[in-house]
């Protein structure tokens, strides 16, 4: 841009900025979109170093990428600046279109605050126009639409030709920024975009192993499981049905999705499928197979409904229970059953409380007790066992007499004396005459007893 007045040199920058326009559309993502803005720059605006800052989701801006310099590059890419250091410093110097130029004897009030920033020091300038290394030029990027969002600052330094540049090297700045503004915007949409596409193949993923997952639950279940249509004219029409109905009521799954429930029901059990199917539930009737006969079910309903269209079809598991209700009439057969008495027509209903004429109230009689009597122990007096005590057998009111037995043995033991009485009694005449007789009669000869009178 050394002489900006001839065409040809205009028409070369021109095709520059074509040129580096084109390298920003393709870059494949918003971190490559942002390095070809930098390097955009400084390949065909005529500047030594480019930096890009990148308003972040807080409003603070980053330093996203700088070209130029790698020493620079790597002391200052990825540091942070506050919004409002960056607000403080487009509201500064002077105004070049959208551009914002400090010179370097405004600039010095901005050594202190948050923004990274990379100059060396150099000479005053010698003429009006050159550049000083402490000089800011600042390209604001804001978003397409009329608004003024702020989606970057694009900031340069060291023009290659050592001077301010004029009205064409600010207005190809200009065009410049607005053209990186777009490329942003476009890589952001893009971004935004992969990050939706991977977010929704992930999504289809689950729903695929989801609906893989219920197929083969369906399919594979042990018990009988149907999906039939809910509402429209074909309200109740099975659309799927696993193995285990089919083979339940021996019919093919073709054959399966011509009929409903209400079409294999037994007469008598289509009230109960219909509140059933209604209200949902759980509901015992029997179904029609393929010969004729019914078989005894249990069905369970589940509606599934469709956050937007409402209900949308209806999940029924079937269950056998034939072998069940066929014990359950064989113990109702068993069951003993109570007949009544002609004497109690009421016996069923007297179980609790039996009336006077029922069978099951003849009961016996119980015995009455008998008269307590003071119980006395006799063992003072009584005599020893199987031998009678001469003193005590006249003082007794009852005497217990012991007939002997004849014994065939030849061989007498002499009887054991009796034992002296405790007590002192009187004896009378008769007991006296008793006791002499026994005397005699064990004194004498022979092995006969003598039995006493």
């Amino acid at each position: 841009m050394e002489a900006e007045s001839e065409p040809y040199v205009r028409l070369a920058t021109m095709r520059q900025l074509h040129q580096v326009v084109a390298d920003l559309n393709r870059a494949t993502s918003l971190a490559d979109t942002l390095q070809a803005v930098a390097d955009g720059v400084v390949t065909g605006l005529g500047y030594e170093l480019a930096c890009v800052n990148l308003v972040q989701p807080d409003g603070d801006l980053v330093i996203a990428a700088f070209a130029g310099n790698a020493a620079a590059e790597a002391l200052i890419t990825g540091r942070v600046g506050s919004r409002a250091s960056w607000e403080r410093r487009l509201s500064m110097g002077e105004a070049w279109g959208d551009l914002h130029f400090i010179p370097h004897t405004e600039g010095w009030v901005l050594m202190e605050d948050d923004v990274p920033q990379w100059h060396t020091d150099g000479p005053e300038p010698r003429f009006a126009g050159e550049w000083h290394p402490q000089d800011r030029l600042y390209a604001p990027m804001y978003a397409s639409g009329g608004g003024q969002e702020l989606l970057g600052v694009i900031s340069v330094d060291r023009p290659r030709n050592g001077r301010h540049p004029g009205a064409w090297g600010q207005e190809a700045l200009q065009m410049y920024a607005s053209q990186a503004a777009i490329a942003i915007s476009n890589a952001r949409l893009r971004a935004n975009m992969q990050r939706a596409l991977v977010r929704l193949e992930r999504e289809q993923q689950a729903l695929r192993a989801s609906e893989e997952s219920f197929r083969q639950a369906f399919e594979y279940a042990p018990s009988g499981m149907a999906i039939a249509e809910m509402g429209g004219d074909q309200h109740g029409r099975l659309l799927r049905t696993n193995d285990a109905l089919c083979r339940l009521l021996c019919r093919p799954a073709s054959a399966m999705r011509r009929y409903s429930f209400a079409d294999l029901v037994h007469p008598e059990d289509i009230g109960t499928l219909l509140r059933t199917s209604a209200e949902g539930g759980r509901a015992e009737l029997r179904l029609a197979r393929r010969d004729g006969t019914y078989v005894w079910v249990s069905l369970r309903n589940s509606v599934v409904a469709d956050t937007t269209d409402g209900p949308r079809f209806l999940l029924t598991h079937v269950e056998d229970i034939e072998e069940r209700k066929r014990h359950e009439l064989h113990l109702a057969h068993r069951a003993p059953r109570t007949t009544s008495s002609p004497a109690c027509p009421t016996a069923p209903s007297c179980a609790p409380a039996s009336p006077p004429g029922c069978a099951a109230a003849r009961t016996r009689t119980p015995r009455a007790p008998r008269p307590w009597r003071p119980w006395t122990r006799r063992t003072a007096n009584r005599p020893p066992r199987g031998r009678p005590c001469p003193s005590t057998a006249s003082t007794t009111t009852r005497t217990r007499t012991r007939v002997p037995t004849t014994t065939t043995s030849t061989r007498s033991r002499p009887p054991r004396p009796p034992a002296a009485p405790t007590t002192a009694r009187r004896a009378s005449p008769s007991s006296s005459a008793t006791s002499t007789a026994s005397s005699r009669s064990t004194t004498g000869s022979g092995t006969t007893p003598v039995t006493p009178s």
